[in-house]
């Protein structure tokens, strides 16, 4: 009976696991390093020319030449910040928070590249983003 128990409170344990892993956190916390990978992401992505509009969410080809997609220009901002990329880390969650309420339809699967992708999105609405997302980090850290 103890190991029928014990084993009904594991697969319950798993059974939560599993649900909080499928669903988002939107309640982020906030480090300044976040802040300066999307400073940095934002200075990466200085002028149209260095976007590029047509995500694969392979980046060694935009860092290679130099033209980077949103999705890019965040992977490569927080390797150099932070020494590595983290998929869920807060600077980029609120990035694709913020994404989403631009979105016109396009994000079908994975937020940064649709969005980036869809014929839709100007290089001044990503600016517009990448400031918007700046900005919550900024009043979060006060």
């Amino acid at each position: 009976m103890k190991l029928l128990s014990i084993l009904i409170l594991l697969l319950l344990m798993a059974h939560v696991a599993i649900g909080q892993s499928a669903e988002e956190n939107r309640n982020l916390v906030f480090d300044h390093a976040d802040l300066k990978i999307i400073q940095k992401a934002d200075s990466i992505l200085s002028d149209s020319t260095k976007w590029n509009k047509q995500d694969d969410r392979e980046c060694a080809d935009d860092i290679k030449n130099g033209k980077y997609s949103l999705y890019c220009a965040l992977y490569k901002a927080s390797v150099d910040v932070t020494g590595t990329y983290v998929h869920r880390r807060a600077a980029i969650q609120i990035v694709r928070f913020t994404v989403e309420k631009y979105d016109n339809g396009s994000i079908k699967e994975h937020r940064l590249m649709d969005w980036n992708n869809s014929p839709a999105t100007s290089f001044a609405t990503l600016k517009m983003v990448l400031r918007e997302s700046m900005e919550v980090v900024e009043k979060r850290l006060k």
